[in-house]
């Protein structure tokens, strides 16, 4: 009897605990940070004067909780949002043909597609999504997730160019993204473009850098401008191809000891000049850091973006992510370029400068070499 009025003592310490008085009514809102968001969302299906979705309440919630990180990478999916992820990540969607990133507080794009429908409709890069289909854009997922739909279907976007704002309507289309193009240029050098980290560039750079060997290549060009990074592990495959043995990468965690990953092979025994600008991050840093660390490789172009951080997403039960920043990552070095991102060895500005001094200087490598 005694241990029978201790656990009946114990529960109702726990449920008075459990409960707010408001006033003249009584609200239940749950003991813990937790159930005060549960309770928040009972109070309000019961007490708002119009009816209330639940699920999506939670769902603003969730969204509101990794919001104030303050970190545009770190994101709340919903099952249906990141199947959108997957999609666009694998290189194969409907849509209208843009890279899209992040530059400061808004979202931008890095470059339309060539040949897309973005393209034709005479988006550029750097214009900022303010609005698609009148829903405020605050991420690039949240824009990935608007802007794609089915093809031949018709989406507007508001877009801010300098000072003007104005509305682009643009009919879908099914696009096809390759992760590479290659073509052997003047004087025996490969010129490889590198413009994702999808589910398949390390294949494609494997297959390019064979076809521009067979050739004759004798130097190559690897261009990461624009590219806005994507999967790390294929960015680790990718460097592997360029990199002697030694260090790629290192992640470094709040509450876990760093994790160093390297490269074992011979790397690509040839010169190697690597094209980047503003919209280089990410991954494409990773790539481009190894490669001016090692000395296997000099950049040209303008400093990147400075993202040099990394997600790793969380799935949750309902099909739901959340994809958070768990790792800040240095280079061989150890540099810290978030917020400053790479330094070329050789600055220049613009698309077709930068491409006729990346060619010289291989030319002259090959030439040296001989």
């Amino acid at each position: 009897m005694r241990k029978r009025n201790v656990l009946f003592l114990c529960l109702a310490s726990a449920l008075f605990s459990a409960l707010l008085v408001a006033g003249t009514g009584m609200y239940f809102l749950y003991a813990g940070p937790v159930g005060k968001i549960l309770g928040i969302v009972n109070l309000v299906e019961k007490e708002f004067y119009k009816p209330v979705d639940k699920d999506a309440a939670i769902q603003g919630a969730s969204r509101g909780v990794v919001r104030t990180l303050g970190d545009p990478y770190s994101v709340y999916m919903s099952q249906d949002e990141w199947q959108e992820f997957e999609i666009r990540t694998s290189g194969e969607y409907s849509g209208i043909g843009v890279q899209i990133g992040v530059g400061g507080e808004s979202v931008q794009i890095s470059r339309p597609m060539p040949s897309s429908p973005a393209e034709e409709a005479g988006l550029k890069a750097g214009d900022i999504i303010l609005r698609v289909d009148g829903t405020p854009i605050l991420s690039s997922d949240d824009a990935v997730l608007h802007i794609r739909g089915p093809a031949g279907t018709d989406v507007t976007i508001t877009i801010g160019r300098d000072t003007e704002v104005f509305d682009v309507t643009i009919t879908r289309r099914d696009i096809l993204v390759p992760a590479t193009s290659f073509v052997m240029k003047e004087g025996n050098v490969g010129y490889i473009e590198l413009m994702s980290f999808n589910e398949h560039s390390d294949v494609e750079v494997s297959q390019a850098l064979g076809i521009l060997k067979d050739q004759g290549a004798e130097a190559i060009v690897l261009d990461l401008r624009y590219n806005g990074g994507g999967y790390v592990e294929k960015c680790l495959n990718i460097a592997r191809m360029f990199m002697p043995s030694g260090p790629i990468v290192t992640l470094a965690y709040k509450d876990a000891p760093p994790d160093t990953f390297s490269a074992s092979g011979p790397g690509l025994g040839m010169p190697l000049v690597v094209l980047v600008n503003g919209g280089s991050a990410s991954a494409s840093e990773i790539l481009a850091g190894a490669i001016q660390d090692s000395g296997v490789g000099v950049l040209v172009g303008e400093t990147t973006f400075g993202k040099g951080l990394v997600q790793r997403v969380f799935p949750m039960r309902d099909g739901s992510v959340v994809k958070i920043t768990t790792a800040e990552y240095l280079t061989p070095s150890g540099r810290a370029i978030n917020g400053s991102g790479l330094t070329p060895e050789y600055p220049v500005d613009g698309d077709e400068l930068q491409l006729d001094m990346a060619l010289s200087l291989a030319r002259q490598a090959i030439a040296q070499s001989e």
